[in-house]
Parts: structure tokens; sequence; C-alpha cells
């Protein structure tokens, strides 16, 4: 909810991969990286800053804060209830199964000035969001003098093919929607429909381009972001979350990623299914 999706999975899958391998419990990586990936991503929808989409269409719509979140609330109240007994099912055959490490796990605080520093960068950029400020190219430019400053390193570790594809998306968004045909189709079939086209829309060009595509072209905010927080349920393409998610799998268990794709849409799909009827009738009330 606080640092997008995105982020989120790239902070705790490999953490879990690691946990689980030393754990002696890596029957369990698939389906916990894919509760995850779900939690991610709709744990995400309550907060303007949860996800890109959700941070791009807050920033267009200039909706407020709290109107945002008593939008999104029904939908992470239920997907919290439905993760709930997915975990139940998961371990239902011993719910309190530990994890027991043969290895002693040391301890380490880090560099107390750079957690400051990322404290202190964190705090700013969620001001900045909040606010809407337009200093914000200021903002990104601190962010990275600060990278630099105290901790140069970090940007030798980016993963700068996922960032290239992430943009070539996005470019091409914008590129869609100058086309006058395509331009012209979308205005007269998207308002009234802005739920399924967004599910149906980020399956082949991912959740937050979908969101650029569409927005231009929509009525309904709500049933705009209920569509999009949903569509990463359905396949792997359909958020960039989930990309990233399985992008880590894959540099952990080179030549497994269909196995990782084959459980994530079981799983996903599931609960996709138990939440795509309900969402629709709360977009009729």
């Amino acid at each position: 909810m606080f640092v997008t999706n995105d982020v989120s999975l790239i902070i705790f899958v490999p953490l879990t991969i690691l946990m689980l391998q030393k754990g002696g419990k890596e029957k369990y990586i698939i389906p916990v990286l894919t509760f995850e990936n779900i939690a991610a991503i709709r744990g995400s929808l309550l907060m303007p800053f949860g996800s890109p989409q959700n941070l791009y269409l807050f920033s267009k719509s200039g909706i407020p804060v709290q109107d945002f979140l008593l939008m999104m609330l029904p939908l992470w109240l239920g997907s919290a209830a439905i993760m709930y007994l997915f975990i139940l099912f998961l371990y239902r055959k011993d719910l309190g199964e530990k994890l027991e490490f043969t290895e002693k796990v040391e301890e380490n605080n880090g560099d107390r000035k750079k957690q400051v520093v990322y404290i202190t960068l964190f705090a700013a950029v969620i001001f900045m969001i909040v606010t809407r400020s337009r200093f914000w190219p200021f903002f990104t430019a601190g962010v990275f003098v600060a990278l630099l400053i105290f901790d140069r390193k970090i940007l030798l570790k980016t993963d700068y093919v996922l960032l290239l594809t992430f943009f070539c998306f996005f470019v091409f968004s914008s590129s869609i929607c100058r086309n006058p045909k395509i331009s012209q189709f979308l205005s007269e079939s998207v308002a009234g429909n802005e739920y399924w086209w967004s599910i149906l829309l980020s399956q082949v060009i991912s959740n937050v381009p979908a969101s650029i595509v569409l927005w231009p072209f929509s009525t309904n905010l709500k049933a705009l972001l209920y569509g999009l927080d949903s569509a990463g349920l359905c396949s792997i393409i359909g958020s960039l979350a989930s990309v990233i998610n399985l992008r880590i799998y894959s540099r952990a268990y080179p030549g497994k990623t269909l196995s990782f794709i084959k459980g994530f849409q079981i799983i996903s799909i599931i609960f996709f299914a138990i939440v795509v009827l309900p969402q629709l009738l709360l977009l009729k009330l």
C-alpha cells in the first residue's frame, strides 16, 4: 500500500525464496510467491500510491485521497478475507507448520545513515504524491543526487533491462492514443465498458500501460480502477508486478519458468473468478 506492489515484491520475493530454501520448504515456494503476488496486487489497491496505475489515475483524476480510499475499501477488505481463506487451505494439513533452519541467521542492522536517508526520501516521495506537487522533477532529481552521495552502488544493482521493458510499454501505450483510427475506436467503445476493457487490454499490454491508453476515453474512474487492479489476477502479463515476480523466480530457478506460470495461473485465476462478478455488482450500486 505504501511502496507500490512492484517494490513490495522486489523486497519480499527474494527473502521468501531464501527463507523457504534454508528452511527446507521449497515445495511451498510457488504457491507462497503466488499468494504474495495476489497480496501485493490486491493489498496495494487501497492507496493512491499502492500501484503505478493507481498513482497515474489518482494524479490525472484529481480525486481527493479520502474519496479514493472509500472507493477502494470494499475490494481491499474482501480481498483480505479471501486471502486468509486461501492460506488456510494451503496449510490445511498443519496450520502450525514451522520452519527449521540448519544455519544460524546473523542479525544485520545495516548502515544507520543509509536507513535515515531512505526513510527521509520515502517520506518526501509520499508527500509529493499526496499533495500532487508540481515540483516533482526537483524531488526526482533530489532522490537521484541522494543516491549518488549515500549509496551509489545501488545504481549498479538496478535491473535496467526491466526498466527499459516498462519504458517501452509506456511509449507504445502513448503512441496508440495518437493513432486517429484507434483513438476513434476507443472513444466509441470504452466509455461505459471501462471494467471489461481494462481487464482485457491489460492481458495484452499489462495494466499500467492500459491505464495510460484507456484514461482519455473513460468516463468511470471507479470501473477503470476496479478492472486494472484485478487484471493481474488473470495472467502474468496482466500486471507488471507479476512480471517482476516471475523474473525474480526465474533467476533463482532457471529452466522452471513454466512450472511457476502453471502454478501461478491455477491459484490466481481462481481468485479472479471469485472477485470478478461481485466487483461488477459493486459498480452497479
